[in-house]
């Protein structure tokens, strides 16, 4: 009697060892399974992911921007359209067309000489006939002051609007970097948050509407300004030798550059420790979050880790050519500008040089202050695009060390 309760006690633990090892072997199945996909099943399990992932992503902001731009900017950019573009990046088919790039920023450079060249051969000319007028007049006093002072607006006239006309590009330029960073960190952002990394998109948030909002505000409503009085006290320090107003023209500069500084020191300062900080805050947080999962979910945390993986990958894959799309699009929005700007300085400087032993000096300091001045539209150009590029970076790495 005692032996068959013995073996009738051996037989139910054998039926309970025996249920468990079915139960679980399914899991272990799956579990090994996992680890042995080849590598065409994760690749294509990656595409889904990243195609599931655009599929969700609104580009229509992009693209309109891209209908914008004029042939040579396209050419810049590429040609093609935003998430074309961003495709091609993920699948490794992105190639820069340096013949394009190189003949559109030459197609750039030559359609402003042309442009600016009949400005230049105007002022000459001008001025040329100024020192005819001089030579040939009878009343050496009157008629004197009367030639100058009509040639001298005449003059002001048309070098007055070839540098409005910048500063009219250079704002519309701020204004389009503007709205492309209202459309794309909303975008990365939301990316970074889906990477795990909450703490980053925080740090971040406040600090690209500061870029978006108040900088770009900044530079067309307060130094534009300040260029276009000091480009006016040229203007009338030069209409006579007692008219002395250099002094306002030098602090109106000194305030610029001394504003644009200032700001992009610190902008550049908060963001990059910020960014830091908050970046290695995250990737602890992240590399947490997978060892739990991987080591404290019984048989199957190996493969939800690895799918998890899968899912951060893709993220990251878009991240970085959705950034580096919006690049090219920065580079094609701020070349044409800065070539224009470049070649109307280097000829002005050209003709104040012509100008010097040609006729009264007047026409030459104030041409030559003109050109001098326009380094200021430089520096705003250039001070909003090196911002943007510096956010833009910042944000792309601190994504790609969430995934190390």
């Amino acid at each position: 009697m005692k032996k068959q309760k013995i073996s009738k006690r051996h037989k139910l633990l054998l039926i309970v060892v025996f249920a468990t090892i079915l139960l679980c072997l399914p899991c272990s199945i799956v579990g090994v399974a996992a680890g042995q996909k080849s590598a065409d099943e994760i690749e294509k399990e990656l595409n889904n992911n990243i195609d599931e992932q655009l599929g969700g992503i609104n580009f229509s902001g992009f693209e309109n921007l891209i209908r914008a731009l004029n042939s040579d900017e396209k050419n810049i950019f590429g040609g093609s359209g935003f998430k074309d573009k961003v495709a091609a990046i993920i699948n490794g088919d992105f190639k820069i067309g340096y013949d394009n790039v190189f003949s559109a920023i030459f197609s750039l450079i030559f359609s402003s000489i042309s442009g600016f060249l009949p400005l230049f051969a105007a002022v000459i000319g001008i001025a040329v006939l100024s020192s005819l007028l001089n030579n040939i007049r009878s009343d050496k006093s009157k008629s004197g002051s009367i030639i100058y002072y009509a040639c001298y607006s005449a003059i002001i006239i048309v070098v007055g609007c070839a540098v409005l006309s910048l500063v009219n590009s250079v704002k519309n330029s701020v204004n389009s970097m503007q709205e492309q960073m209202n459309i794309l960190f909303p975008v990365l952002l939301s990316l970074i948050t889906a990477l795990g990394g909450t703490a980053s998109a925080a740090v971040y948030q406040p600090m690209v509407a500061m870029l978006s909002t108040f900088v770009a505000e900044m530079m067309t409503k307060f130094i534009l300004p300040l260029f276009i009085f000091s480009f006016v006290f040229n203007i009338i320090g030069n209409l006579s030798p007692g008219v002395k107003l250099n002094k306002f023209s030098g602090f109106t500069s000194s305030l610029s550059k001394w504003s644009i500084g200032l700001v992009f020191t610190i902008f550049t300062a908060f963001m990059t420790v910020q960014g830091i900080t908050a970046a290695s805050y995250d990737g602890v947080s992240i590399k947490t979050a997978r060892y739990a999962v991987s080591h404290y979910i019984p048989v199957v945390g190996g493969y939800l880790s690895e799918g998890l993986n899968l899912v951060i990958a893709g993220s990251v894959l878009i991240k970085n050519a959705i950034g580096l799309s919006a690049l090219l699009l920065l580079a094609a929005t701020v070349i044409a500008p800065l070539i224009s700007i470049i070649v109307m300085s280097l000829g002005l400087k050209l003709t104040a040089a012509i100008l010097e032993p040609l006729s009264d000096s007047g026409y030459s300091e104030f041409v030559s202050a003109a050109a001098k001045s326009l380094g200021m539209l430089v520096a705003v150009l250039l001070s909003v695009a090196f911002m943007y590029f510096i956010t833009l970076m910042l944000i792309i790495s601190t994504g790609n060390q969430l995934f190390v």
